[in-house]
């Protein structure tokens, strides 16, 4: 039995993250901005007397982390896993993008994590242990255009990880990142179009496309939550771990046509054109019907 800290458990892959591994029978602290609010997870649990205990932390509260460790710390003993899921999604092109958005998705999906990782690793030093997954994204291998900024965030995350689990390994401690593709969770529902004609309509329009097709095979919170399981409790756990058709399809994709054959290919003009470049290297069509 592990001691866990979830972060974002409000909803969706946090939400299932911290269930799932309750279920298994680990000692689970999930993380939500407003513990007040978030019934539907403190519901959940009561139904099912899991071992699992609500606690404030907000990313952009570095004295909330502090207490929200300190609390895990304290209460456990110990703390042997991370699940570093929180963040934001949002922005348009880079150009389109207010620097207030900009900052705002660093603030959370980057600086909120550092902060994080900075008040978990003294405790896993000590113990000689541990585990950390931050739950990454596909946007961290594939930038699309009209996502840049929520891709610069997690692509940010992967290399810092990369520099992260070497220093970890010096004392004993590992570090996996999760790569989701298209998730079905309730963010989905919190997308709103622009209602300006965008800058950049065929890149807005691929974008579009990549996602509706992503979202007709989506993966499921539950598949993110195992493979979150799998990494805590394996002997040996791959670094980084793309979950969904389309994380496994397009990251492939990527590693088999190299950087500038990659980019190349992303550029292509013409909706035709770029369909077939796309399908030549990913293997699948995934802009038209």
């Amino acid at each position: 039995m592990s001691v866990i800290l979830v972060t974002g458990s409000s909803t969706g892959i946090g939400q299932e993250t911290a269930l799932h591994l309750a279920r298994a029978g680990h000692e689970v602290y999930a993380s939500v901005r407003n513990p007040d609010s978030a019934t539907e997870l403190h519901e959940k649990i009561a139904s099912e007397s899991l071992p699992v205990t609500v606690i404030r932390l907000d990313l952009v509260d570095p004295a909330s982390i502090d207490s929200a460790v300190t609390q895990v710390l304290q209460s456990s003993g110990r703390l042997d896993a991370l699940v570093a899921n929180a963040g934001i999604g949002a922005g348009s092109s880079v150009e389109e993008t207010p620097m207030e958005t900009v900052r705002e998705i660093f603030e959370t999906n980057y600086f909120g994590n550092v902060s994080l990782l900075r008040a978990v690793a003294p405790a896993m030093r000590t113990q000689r242990g541990g585990t950390i997954v931050m739950v990454g994204s596909l946007a961290g291998r594939y930038a699309a255009g009209c996502h840049g900024h929520y891709s610069a965030s997690k692509w940010a995350m992967e290399g810092l990880c990369e520099s992260l689990a070497q220093e970890m390994a010096e004392f004993g401690a590992r570090v996996s990142i999760i790569e989701p593709g298209c998730v079905m969770t309730p963010m989905w529902t919190k997308v709103e179009p622009s209602a300006a004609p965008p800058l950049y309509p065929v890149n807005v329009q691929r974008l579009t496309r990549f996602f509706e097709t992503g979202l007709g095979q989506p993966a499921m919170p539950a598949e993110v939550a195992e493979a979150i399981e799998a990494v805590i409790t394996g002997e040996k756990p791959p670094f980084r771990v793309p979950v969904g058709k389309d994380a496994t399809e397009v990251i492939a994709g990527r590693e088999r046509a190299g950087g500038e054959a990659w980019i190349d290919m992303l550029c292509t003009p013409g909706d035709d054109a770029f369909a077939d470049a796309w399908t030549a290297v990913v293997g699948v069509d995934y802009f038209r019907d």
